[in-house]
């Protein structure tokens, strides 16, 4: 999928498809989010202002470099993680029998596909924790290019938090899903946290 075309996504993520979907798109925003993230770290390294912080400037650039090789993959691997759904739904249900097994079926593919969304959203937070040691190191002409990573990010946590909680709502193992929940939940709002100091920092740079 990332070796398409922007256009190419853009017109995949608005066909009448079941995938690409918001899962998809949230890895997409992840990955631009967090590559905005390095490239302001990497115009901010070799500052006379950041002179003392450029270990620490350079540890948050390697660790990005690395998040985002390992998020531009998430956009395919949610797609696919929808496949056994899709699969599910089309196993026949004309007897008792066929709905007991397309049932099960189901919901063991429904968990599957809550994995990828939940990995897409630690990753993101992953992003915030790196960026967040370093964010006092960013200059004025660059935050806005800061703000919009992390909207990026908001978004695609956001995004990846709405797939998990509409699978668990399929689930009829409640136990497996409100543990799902409150995990995702959790990691959230670390994220929310992140976009909002993130944010009055960028205002205060801007004021």
């Amino acid at each position: 999928m990332i070796q398409q075309s922007f256009e190419q996504i853009v017109a995949s993520l608005a066909a009448k498809t079941p995938t690409p979907g918001g899962g998809a798109a949230a890895a997409l925003a992840g990955s631009m989010g967090a590559a905005l993230f390095l490239m302001v770290v990497r115009y901010s390294r070799g500052k006379k202002a950041n002179v003392a912080r450029e270990g620490d400037l350079q540890v948050a650039e390697t660790k990005l470099d690395a998040q985002v090789k390992a998020l531009l993959p998430m956009a395919e691997a949610d797609c696919k993680s929808f496949d056994g759904v899709s699969a599910a739904l089309a196993l026949p249900k004309e007897t008792d029998a066929h709905k007991t097994a397309r049932n099960a079926a189901l919901q063991q593919a429904t968990k599957g596909a809550m994995v990828v969304p939940e990995q897409t959203l630690a990753m993101v937070a992953a992003v915030c924790a790196t960026v967040q040691p370093v964010v006092g190191c960013i200059g004025k002409t660059i935050a806005s290019d800061l703000a919009a990573g992390s909207a990026l990010l908001l978004a695609a946590a956001e995004g990846a938090f709405l797939n998990v909680k509409i699978n668990a709502q399929g689930l009829d193992d409640k136990a497996f899903a409100a543990a799902a929940m409150q995990r995702t939940t959790a990691v959230l709002q670390q994220v929310r946290d992140f976009h909002k100091a993130t944010t009055a920092t960028v205002d205060a740079l801007l004021a």
